[in-house]
């Protein structure tokens, strides 16, 4: 976690895999874990402030991810936004431990994220009018509020300046 009280440990049944099974919250002094989610996920990432946590769930058969905010403190899981990634979004999820603290998701007010993403089918499995392209879209992880596309694009990050 951000103030180092937190541990987010991502649980993998099979091993080598790019999936993960659970993730579980450990406190560094010593108290019980706790387990935060438990489903096929791709990657997590720590808000600005440490009291929540987004993570990627996957459902492979559509080929889709779909961003989750839960509390740190309890309570039901947010589920944001549902979307075909787009390859570069792919990667760097692959790596999402490597890139967390260059190219987090989220806002430096810890109150959105933003994602990359084609939110109906992938083009290749539609017949007729289809997408043209991954789009950036910017999610309300406090309020709720509906995903805002804003352009055009295959990956974003926010500008801490």
């Amino acid at each position: 976690s951000p103030d180092g009280s937190t541990l987010a440990v991502a649980d993998q049944s099979i091993r080598g895999s790019l999936l993960f099974d659970r993730l579980v919250l450990v406190p560094a002094g010593g108290d019980e874990p706790t387990e935060m989610a438990s489903e096929l996920m791709l990657a997590f990432f720590w808000d600005t402030f440490g009291d929540k946590i987004a993570w990627v769930a996957m459902d492979a058969q559509q080929r889709q991810v779909e961003w989750v905010v839960g509390l740190v403190s309890g309570g039901e899981a947010r589920r944001l936004f549902r979307s075909s990634p787009s390859a570069e979004v792919l990667s760097m999820l692959s790596f999402f431990d490597q890139y967390a603290y260059s190219n987090s998701p989220w806002s430096p007010d810890g109150t959105s994220l933003v994602v990359a993403g084609t939110p109906q089918e992938s083009v290749g499995r539609r017949n007729g009018n289809s997408p043209t392209g991954a789009r950036i879209y910017v999610l309300d992880a406090v309020g709720g509020g509906a995903p805002r596309d804003i352009a055009a694009g295959n990956v974003a990050s926010w500008s801490w300046n």
